[in-house]
């Protein structure tokens, strides 16, 4: 049988070598934690930081969203200072006769650290079909018809709101109607926030309730892959239950899924057996300590957390250090690992593979994606072919990493071969000391 090689590009190949070593990097979310920082693992910081602290409310702005429904309104907790409460009343009903009965004995919401579309709006869901939380889909207009009125507190001062609707179709066409007052009546208007023109690649569109204006922050959704940001997280803070508690945090972009290994020295670079999931919060706010005394904050040295892109690109990163609010700097140190979809043909149950680095002195990682668990051995011989190392290896759906000891080789060219005997895949290794 001819065996067909999976054949990076040269471009790619020479690049590997490079991207596959650490790269030290920053940023800044300045004094207060007062910016968001959107970040690209290819390119970082993507344009200024962004204000957190002009916005009170996001309507997300993705038809049929990442799994909920795409009617996600979330709230600016921390740096908005904002708290939300369902009143369990029907906005349309009693927006205009609200009392201050009315808003006694209500339960906070906060938006869920885990989706983007599972807003502090969408918390009052019943749980059934086409509920979401603000409103109810209707089959017949295919809107959502907003049916409940929340209180706001924005900063001390309270807020009335309903969502009356949400305009589905067609896409460049979507919008959200609602209605909202100062809790005494004053400052009431009604205000639509639209998609087109200038949310069309954007997750979600802003609203600054004090001041009633639009805010346009959040870059295309293609450009970023995670977003250094504040916000609310449910935490033990002794016995008893959890507690809502303001955290700096790292979300992941949707459609951008991370693996967090614990116990992994930096220096190995691909990890077996890691779970890719779609939460936003996988980074999340881990990788630090709370501080005993002044300084930087201690950090969670052993966490490592592995990236896959929208693009299909493999990313490591590691915390190195993070200066709190005085400055808001955080440094970590991340570096590329390999591409998932970078090759003319999969074989069998490998999508991709790559080493590095490449040429290698004392080791060398091999980086394997499969599409289902399962077994194979790998085979280094050198150009006689002579076999200089074996191991039996299981595959686990998703990337799979290996160690080669490259140390005790001599200097030279060697071929790496990864098969279970139904299918095979090579790949060239030199080895300089």
């Amino acid at each position: 049988m001819k065996i067909k090689l999976l054949l990076f590009s040269v471009a790619l190949a020479m690049g590997f070598q490079s991207q596959a070593q650490w790269v030290t990097d920053s940023v800044t979310m300045g004094s207060g934690y007062s910016n968001d920082i959107y970040y690209s693992l290819a390119n970082g910081a993507q344009g200024a930081p962004v204000s957190n602290t002009n916005w009170h409310l996001g309507f997300e702005m993705i038809p049929g969203g990442p799994g909920f429904g795409g009617v996600s309104i979330i709230a600016n907790h921390v740096q908005g200072a904002v708290k939300v409460y369902s009143l369990h009343l029907t906005g349309s009903g009693k927006f205009g006769i609200l009392a201050a009965g009315d808003t006694i004995s209500k339960t906070l919401l906060y938006n869920s650290d885990t989706s983007w579309d599972w807003g502090a709006f969408n918390v009052n869901s019943s749980g059934a079909m086409f509920d979401y939380g603000w409103g109810q889909y209707n089959s017949t207009t295919h809107f959502v018809d907003g049916d409940s009125l929340y209180l706001l507190n924005i900063g001390g001062t309270p807020y009335k709101m309903h969502i009356t609707h949400y305009h589905s179709f067609p896409t460049a066409s979507i919008y959200y109607a609602f209605h909202i007052a100062k809790f005494d009546g004053t400052g009431d208007h009604l205000d639509t926030i639209r998609k087109s023109p200038n949310y069309m690649n954007k997750n979600f569109a802003y609203f600054d309730v004090v001041n009633n204006t639009e805010v346009n922050r959040e870059p295309d959704q293609a450009t970023w892959d995670i977003n250094f940001t504040r916000n609310i997280e449910q935490i033990y803070a002794g016995p008893g239950p959890l507690m809502p508690y303001p955290v700096t945090t790292v979300f992941s972009n949707i459609g951008v899924t991370v693996a967090e290994v614990q116990q992994l020295t930096p220096s190995a670079s691909i990890y077996n057996t890691v779970s890719y999931l779609t939460d936003k919060h996988v980074i999340g706010s881990d990788w630090k300590h709370s501080p005993t005394g002044p300084g930087p904050w201690p950090l969670n040295d052993s966490a490592n957390y592995f990236i896959k892109t929208k693009n299909g690109q493999y990313y490591q990163l590691h915390f190195k250090r993070f200066d709190g609010s005085s400055t808001g700097v955080i440094v970590f140190e991340k570096r590329f690992i390999a591409y998932a979809t970078n090759l003319k043909e999969a074989i069998g149950n490998i999508t991709a593979h790559a080493i590095a680095p490449n040429p290698a002195n004392n080791s060398a990682d091999i980086a394997v994606e499969a599409k289902e668990n399962g077994t194979a051995m790998i085979y280094v011989t050198d150009i006689t072919g002579k076999i200089v190392n074996k191991n039996n290896i299981t595959l686990n759906a998703g990337l799979n990493g290996y160690n080669i000891n490259t140390g005790n080789y001599t200097s030279g060219t060697y071929i790496v071969t990864i098969t279970n005997g139904e299918w095979k895949i090579n790949e060239k290794l030199v080895v300089q000391h």
